[in-house]
């Protein structure tokens, strides 16, 4: 073969080369933003069929969908209900002490037969029948049942406070579901974009491999990164069907949230806000008034060891044998406990112990969600900004990743795997980008939490009065 003819054979084959890396490049350029020529032409097809199909309703808004998945979630949430049935029957505890102020009546009756012997002579024998009726009521017993009365009301307002924190529990949960499926639909998506460029250029390779066998090393390294990224797109699908179970476990057939869900977390509330509201937390005043009520039970056992004093008045009428009897009483009666063996003393002591415990709980627990909330306040306030210039640096890379592929399949300056790398970076970028925006949604809910709650955010119409 002469020199000329190899030189012609050369240049055929580089053009067939240079051809198909420019068809390539033209299939892979329309990629760039993640929908190539057919997804564009299903894209146009599919909005052709939505504007022939019937309207369909518009989106919720964002604040109405958290609001509904709060509802529903401490709708369905068993442990809150339960929470709350236990605050209403600590409601009727307080009533059945305050019933202790009222006269108590009680009326008794008797039939039978019988009869009663003095000195060997019969007094009475034969049929005996009676009736009685018995009113008493305390007089004066030195504060003892207010005392019990505010300890009944302040157990019931520890265990309202704490059904509010039961549900907010529920409802922190629901919508941190609901955040995280959000996280791994977008990073699904990110990987299916990231997946279809590579699909993209294994096809373009597959081209000039047909036409230069010396370049399947490069074929295989782009279907390595194709299969590398299919796998991460399925493992993000499956994660988000895993968090999807859970938030219907939360929130039942109720239509998952949309992306926007997330616009209200964007503000990250003031910390000197959330500070003030965390001194009136639901946890703060439960464990306040469980001091309250340690005390108030501790009043009650030093006034129960004093003078107690009752009236009462009664009346009884009957018949034994052939005759009518009847009697009635009416006075004062007290009662004091000389000695019980120590025992009243024990119980006083032992409920301040508890209303001072309950009060270092109140301490700890301040110091511990205030420093808590600098921390989630500082995660969210970083997540955010490192979003911001994410976003720079993703225009950046938008750049890079653009020059490199122009300059590996029309100038051959570059080799397929500065391709690979600069497409690599510039996903995983995204994917950086799309999880610090999700942490600062999750730290905006938390911080929120740790104030007054989401619950007093979302459905305020469930707080405790």
């Amino acid at each position: 073969m002469s020199q000329s003819t190899l030189i012609k054979t050369a240049l055929c084959l580089a053009v067939a080369v240079l051809a198909a890396q420019g068809s390539a490049w033209a299939r892979c350029g329309d990629d760039v933003a993640g929908d190539g020529k057919a997804d564009k032409a299903a894209s146009r097809t599919a909005k052709a069929a939505a504007a022939a199909a019937p309207a369909e309703a518009e989106p919720m808004d964002p604040m109405k969908q958290l609001q509904l998945i709060a509802r529903e979630a401490s709708r369905r949430s068993a442990a809150f209900g339960a929470s709350r049935l236990l605050a209403e029957a600590a409601a009727l505890d307080v009533t059945e002490v305050k019933a202790g102020r009222w006269p108590q009546v009680s009326v008794s009756g008797n039939l039978g037969t019988g009869g009663s012997k003095q000195d060997s002579t019969t007094v009475t024998s034969g049929n005996q029948s009676s009736v009685s009726l018995n009113v008493s009521a305390p007089l004066w017993d030195n504060g003892r049942i207010s005392h019990l009365t505010d300890w009944r009301s302040q157990l019931a307002g520890s265990a309202k406070f704490g059904a509010a924190i039961t549900g907010e529990q529920v409802v922190l949960e629901a919508v941190s579901a609901a955040l995280e499926r959000n996280r791994y639909r977008l990073q699904a998506q990110v990987y299916q974009q990231y997946m279809r460029k590579m699909s993209c250029l294994v096809e373009a390779l597959e081209g000039i491999v047909a036409e230069d066998k010396g370049r399947t090393s490069e074929l295989v390294q782009a279907r390595k990164t194709q299969a590398q990224t299919e796998l991460q797109r399925d493992q993000a699908l499956a994660q988000s069907r895993q968090i999807e179970i859970k938030l219907r476990k939360l929130i039942g057939d109720t239509p998952p949230p949309g992306d926007g869900i997330t616009l209200p977390l964007a503000t990250v509330p003031e910390i000197g806000e959330i500070n003030r509201q965390i001194e009136m937390g639901n946890d703060a005043q439960q464990l306040r008034a469980q001091a309250d009520a340690a005390d108030s039970y501790s009043k009650a056992v030093v006034a129960g060891q004093r003078p107690q004093f009752n009236w009462s008045v009664g009346k009884s009428s009957g018949v034994q044998g052939s005759s009518q009897v009847s009697a009635w009483h009416a006075g004062v009666t007290v009662s004091y406990s000389l000695f019980n063996g120590f025992s009243d003393d024990a119980v006083s002591q032992a409920a301040v112990k508890r209303a001072e415990a309950a009060r270092q709980q109140l301490a700890d627990l301040l110091n511990t969600k205030f420093s808590r909330t600098a921390e989630t306040y500082d995660v969210a306030a970083t997540s955010f900004e490192r979003a911001k210039r994410y976003v720079d640096v993703l225009r950046d890379s938008e750049r890079v990743r653009n020059f490199t592929f122009q300059q590996w399949s029309q100038l051959g300056r570059r080799s397929l795997f500065d391709v690979m790398s600069a497409e690599s970076d510039h996903f995983n970028l995204r994917i950086a980008y799309v999880n610090a925006l999700h942490d600062g949604y999750m730290a905006s809910a938390q911080l929120r939490s740790l104030g007054s709650g989401l619950t007093a955010w979302l459905i305020p119409d469930q707080m405790p009065q």
